[in-house]
């Protein structure tokens, strides 16, 4: 008798420790569950927009009335990337530099890498678009033209708010 029950306490025993890995899960098939990081859309004045992560300051310099935009944003780590709109100088910013052609919002642009810090250069309607940081894909790759591009007096104008939810209900009988 003493062998029926060391065999049915094994059996027992092999059956829990089944029923204990099944309930285990496994964490190779256990899908990861980091945020994606919520981006939010900057319309500038100026006539462009692009997409930021949620996550980032934005310093418009409302004190710069000689360009049109001047942005400075600063990411999480610390990180920052310029933007400025000025009028076209008479010189390049990339003069002299091993340039990279590129595009922005679908215009021909130039772009320099110097010591991790990337440089983009664009001119846009006689204004020169600079975009300058460690990592400014996210701003280039969603850049968008907006026309008309204003003037320098209303630049720095905040633009009206549109809602095409304006509660107001039209009805023709």
């Amino acid at each position: 008798m003493s062998k029926i029950k060391i065999v049915f306490t094994i059996a027992v025993a092999f059956i829990l420790s089944g029923c204990t890995i099944r309930n285990t899960p496994n964490p190779a098939i256990i899908p990861s569950s980091t945020p994606a990081t919520k981006l939010l859309t900057w319309a500038d004045p100026a006539g462009f927009t692009f997409e930021y992560p949620e996550e980032v300051t934005i310093n418009n310099h409302p004190e710069d009335t000689k360009n049109y935009a001047n942005l400075t944003l600063t990411f999480p780590n610390n990180t920052l990337v310029d933007i400025i709109m000025a009028d076209k100088a008479s010189t390049s910013p990339l003069k002299n530099k091993n340039i990279i052609n590129t595009t922005l919002g679908g215009k021909t642009a130039q772009k320099y890498i110097e010591n991790g810090q990337t440089t983009l250069a664009c001119i846009d309607n006689e204004v020169l678009v600079t975009i300058s940081g460690r990592d400014i894909s996210q701003i280039t790759n969603s850049w968008v033209f907006v026309y008309p591009t204003p003037t320098v007096g209303t630049a720095k104008k905040p633009a009206p708010a549109v809602s095409n939810d304006s509660g107001d209900i039209l009805e023709e009988f």
